[in-house]
């Protein structure tokens, strides 16, 4: 029979010999060694090494294999009271196309043993079209992955799930010193912004990690330094959708250099300034019910001059908070994003 079956493998192409393998596996190896020897003799050495090679693939396939996805699959369940293993593969969409095609096909093959589960998240359509371009138009109604997907789930997401994931993300933020121990200053509060932040302006959550990523960086390039970890959200997500959003998400983003000055030459040409204490309360409180955790920083967050009389909480945040907390912030992401630019032409480490 090894005979006959020379014989019949020297009549093609070695290309087509191979082919042959690969669609028709072999059920019965036994003969393998004497098979090679017969092939040996009537062919070149490069044909008869690349055919061998398909051979002892078929035979790792139909034999050694098997045993050791087994073994495998009973050290994994072990103590188990469920023997099956699934394997989760993610953004097998986002990789190289034949890639993408090759593990597929490698499911399909060597993972077809009883007992082991895939679980694809992937972009069904892109494989599809992948998929068509490399083998062609199938038949009408069939689908590529058919041949390896068992059952199609949608999981859609919903903004409550959204926010609830950028909130989770946040928290997990390296924050090692707040701006100051007011609760508006924590993790917490930081993570309740960001999910707002993600839904209001419909942020994808991969935009939501890179954005998080950011101001994960400047977390850690600036430890030793007090920062105001909403403020840096907000600020990123501003420069991550183009967009001016709006302060009632973090009212206090509202105290630029220029809103500053703009309120300190409101209320120094209203009449009574200097002489009308009723005025200075006035101005005190109007500001502590939109910021009231800027009244509450340590003495330290505003540069006041040590000499000068006690100055009013408005003064404090006007005159001397302003001019430099937003822009010490801005300088603190533009310098995290200068150094990534910085990078990106060189090797990925």
């Amino acid at each position: 029979g090894t005979r006959a079956i020379v014989r019949r493998v020297l009549e093609f192409e070695v290309d087509e010999v191979i082919q042959a393998f690969t669609e028709k596996a072999i059920d019965r190896l036994d003969s393998f060694d004497k098979f090679r020897k017969e092939l040996e003799g009537g062919m070149s050495q490069a044909a008869y090494n690349m055919i061998a090679s398909q051979m002892a693939a078929e035979k790792v396939r139909k034999q050694e294999l098997p045993k050791q996805l087994e073994e495998l699959q009973k050290a994994l369940t072990e103590n188990s009271k469920n023997e099956r293993v699934i394997i989760l593969i993610d953004e097998l969409d986002r990789c190289h196309p034949d890639y993408a095609i090759s593990v597929l096909e490698a499911m399909k093959l060597v993972f077809s043993q009883s007992g082991f589960v895939f679980c694809l998240m992937v972009n069904a359509d892109y494989l599809e079209k992948l998929a068509q371009h490399r083998f062609g138009e199938l038949e009408a109604g069939e689908r590529y992955l058919d041949k390896f997907v068992d059952i199609r789930l949608r999981l859609e997401t919903t903004p409550e799930n959204r926010e609830s994931a950028a909130a989770e993300l946040t928290r997990k933020l390296p924050l090692k010193i707040p701006y100051g121990d007011d609760k508006a200053f924590q993790l917490d509060a930081a993570a309740e912004l960001a999910g707002k932040l993600a839904v209001a302006e419909d942020v994808s959550m991969r935009k939501v990690e890179r954005i998080l990523g950011e101001v994960e960086l400047a977390l850690r390039c600036y430890r030793e330094q007090p920062l105001d970890i909403s403020l840096l959200i907000y600020l990123a997500f501003n420069e991550a959708i183009k967009k001016e959003i709006s302060t009632e998400f973090l009212p206090r983003a509202k105290i630029t250099p220029s809103y500053a000055e703009e309120r300190i030459s409101t209320i120094i040409n209203e009449k009574d300034y200097s002489r009308s204490g009723s005025k200075q309360i006035q101005y005190t409180n109007d500001l502590s019910k939109i910021v009231p955790e800027l009244d509450t920083l340590p003495n330290e967050r505003y540069p006041c001059p040590d000499d000068g009389p006690r100055h009013h909480p408005w003064v404090k945040i006007y005159k001397f908070l302003a001019p430099h907390y937003i822009p010490d912030h801005q300088k603190v992401l533009d310098g995290v994003a200068q150094f990534q630019v910085a990078n990106s032409d060189e090797p990925s480490a």
